[in-house]
């Protein structure tokens, strides 16, 4: 409360113990108002979880805003706006860099829709020794590159 920080969490707390889980909804409601940052902790997080989720909540709303229950008048509510609004980070961007520390080549079913787009940086060091030259390092290996959202090099200079 004193850094004006807004604390939300992305996951499935309801895997949670109920005491955790109501700490962590009291502490969400009281931050709810905070407007310097947001703290965001993933509990229970899983992306297949997450993606899952937000189609089943997005083919409900479809089939709910139907007007006549007809399969394709549903299918056609089902868009990658909708889908996005159910996601658990749809309060937030989709991250422009990610940092995978501790020499893993991988993903770990971490944001697999958001980052769909983003720049992947790789280190070996360890998220306890990640220091700011660190993060220094990757922000620097992220500025020499050229975004293109799914382009090819050709066609970003096109556009340009």
């Amino acid at each position: 409360m004193k850094n004006n920080v807004r604390f939300r969490v992305i996951g499935d707390i309801k895997r949670l113990p109920e005491d955790v889980q109501k700490k962590l909804q009291e502490t969400m409601e009281h931050t709810a108002q905070n407007t310097a940052m947001t703290m965001v902790v993933a509990l229970s997080y899983s992306a297949r979880w997450e993606i899952v989720e937000a189609m089943r909540v997005t083919v409900r709303e479809a089939i709910t805003l139907s007007e006549d229950g007809n399969c394709e008048d549903v299918v056609q509510k089902l868009t990658e706006e909708a889908f996005c609004n159910h996601l658990e980070t749809r309060f937030m961007p989709d991250p422009d860099l990610l940092i995978r520390t501790g020499g893993e080549l991988r993903i770990s079913n971490f944001l697999l829709w958001q980052i769909a787009y983003a720049e992947l940086y790789f280190c070996d060091i360890y998220w306890p020794d990640f220091k700011e030259q660190d993060l220094q390092r990757a922000i620097v290996s992220y500025q020499r590159r050229q975004r293109r959202f799914g382009k090819t090099e050709a066609q970003v200079e096109q556009s340009e």
